[in-house]
């Protein structure tokens, strides 16, 4: 079974955002910390730039007229509008919490720090996801088989 090129742009494009937000923290925090890698929230929001480098990739791949660029553009808006408005709001009650309840060992310390995103860490996940997608995208047109139709 092969996996569809698009995928395989926004898993790339997902992890290297990770690998931003890693260096990044560790930068800020002065401490190399791998947990950064793999938690939720932050800059950038790479759960929306996997989203949009999906619907570029696709865009570009199969064409913005077609069935499978409409499901992934609807896929795009479900999850950034889950990132911004859910979780987000889910982060602020954490932060509440754990403000109202500072005490260590307590189980407001075990709640995450980050879990949704700001607009800003949402518009720089789009961002990202755009700019890393589409040359990747029309790279692959022309050297990886399989594109399904015209881009436009």
């Amino acid at each position: 079974m092969q996996i569809p090129v698009s995928l395989l742009i926004a898993l790339g494009v997902q992890q290297l955002c990770q690998l931003i937000k890693f260096v990044s923290c560790s930068i800020r925090d002065r401490n190399l910390s791998p947990r950064y890698f793999f938690s939720s929230g932050g800059m950038p929001s790479a759960h929306s730039a996997f989203v949009t480098a999906l619907c570029v990739a696709v865009g570009v791949r199969s064409g913005i007229g077609s069935e499978v660029f409409s499901a992934t553009l609807v896929l795009a808006f479900i999850v950034i509008h889950d990132a911004l408005r859910v979780r987000g709001a889910l982060q602020q009650v954490i932060h509440i919490i754990k403000k109202d309840h500072p005490e260590e060992g307590g189980p407001a310390a075990r709640l995450p720090d980050t879990i949704g995103h700001d607009a800003a860490e949402i518009a720089a996940g789009i961002i990202l996801g755009i700019i890393l997608a589409l040359p990747l995208a029309f790279f692959s047109l022309r050297f990886v088989p399989g594109n399904s139709g015209n881009p436009l």
